[in-house]
């Protein structure tokens, strides 16, 4: 079958995510062309804003001695639906947009219209599946729901709320592959890797920077902005992992496993989507990976440290993850041959979101993912 993956090729989980499926797509025999100005054509920007945007992004980058540090949008944006383009479209059986909760579900002509123009299944792949991702409550009317696509494909369905039994599974869990040769572990150093520092949560950096000190342990405080090759060069540096806010997944969290680290967190309920052995259909939290550390307070926090200190293997953790996290380290045969095999007999078509928008109504709008990000 052939597929055209609307992506993006900023520094952020799109592009993996989308270099992944299309890599599991080809080595089952399937064709696959990613357009990675999509989720920027899909987002209908202004032309004029695009170029001044560019202008300034000009500038950053030879203020920050970097050509690529900030990627440019208009040409790209301007000549996107070449004919070539149209063509595949034209003759592909199913388009994927790679896009996250919420902003995957803002009401958009361009979506309607490539439905419309090439009436072909349009389907989400992301990190999450939005009846259970604590997002409704926050999604007013310039928002769509379920029935914004034909399907859902979801890295995974775990989070601390519950999907509602009152909707029908019009979804596949397929994981993901992000693994890439410049994910490796290359510690030479005991080194604690500090997230980007987040507003609310200024007295927790304060005391995990102190902890440190006061144990001579090296550190890297994230800031501003890395290109994918930078930040991977700090990241198989990295022996732990600080996480710094409740995450709805974490991409991070996944590549820091595979360069070698464990990672550590004050509260479990900052990692959701990494809980083990949780019922998707009930709100709870779960167990962790080998590989994370729940410290509590400053005083687990200095002993969890002294302890992966003295035991720190990079390979056995790189091992470890594969073992307790197999959907994220690489996307299911199986599911995704399942999935082929709905379009193949016609049941996902182009009018199947037509029937979702009448189950929005059983996600709960008490769930809130807010409630988890402690300060």
């Amino acid at each position: 079958m052939k597929f055209v993956i609307f992506a993006d090729r900023s520094y952020n989980y799109i592009k993996p995510l989308a270099n992944g499926l299309q890599k599991t797509l080809i080595e089952m025999g399937h064709s696959s062309e990613i357009l990675y100005n999509g989720i920027y054509w899909l987002s209908d920007l202004n032309l004029f804003k695009v170029v001044i945007a560019d202008i300034y992004r000009i500038y950053l980058n030879i203020k920050h001695k970097q050509k690529d540090l900030f990627i440019y949008r208009f040409f790209g944006l301007f000549f996107f639906l070449t004919a070539k383009r149209r063509k595949l479209l034209k003759e592909c059986d199913c388009i994927i947009i790679v896009n996250n909760c919420p902003s995957a579900f803002l009401k958009n002509k361009r979506i309607d219209w490539l439905r419309e123009k090439f009436n072909k299944p349009i389907v989400n792949y992301d990190f999450h599946y939005l009846p259970n991702q604590g997002w409704w409550k926050y999604m007013n009317e310039g928002y769509r729901g379920l029935e914004q696509y034909d399907w859902y494909l979801p890295v995974g369905l775990v989070t601390e709320f519950a999907i509602p039994k009152g909707i029908p599974k019009i979804y596949t869990c397929i994981g993901m592959d992000v693994n890439s040769k410049d994910l490796y572990p290359e510690q030479d150093d005991f080194i604690v890797l500090l997230d980007f520092p987040r507003p609310g949560h200024e007295i927790k950096r304060s005391e995990e920077k102190k902890t440190l000190e006061e144990l001579g342990v090296k550190f890297i405080e994230l800031h501003g902005r890395y290109t994918t090759k930078q930040i991977r060069a700090i990241y198989r540096k990295a022996s732990v992992y600080l996480v710094s806010c409740r995450e709805s997944f974490g991409l991070p969290i996944v590549e820091l496993q595979l360069c070698g680290a464990k990672i550590f967190t004050p509260y479990l309920e900052w990692v959701p989507a990494h809980y083990l052995n949780k019922s998707i259909n009930k709100k709870s939290a779960g167990l962790l990976g080998e590989n994370f550390v729940v410290y509590e307070n400053k005083d687990g926090l200095k002993k969890a440290l002294q302890k992966a200190k003295i035991e720190f293997n990079a390979s056995k953790n790189v091992e470890k993850f594969k073992e307790d996290y197999p959907f994220y380290n690489q996307i299911s045969n199986k599911m995704l041959e399942t999935f082929v095999l709905k379009l193949k007999e016609g049941a996902i078509t182009s009018q199947s979101h037509e029937e979702y928008k009448k189950y929005n109504g059983f996600i709960s709008k008490d769930d809130d993912y807010k409630q988890s990000d402690r300060i």
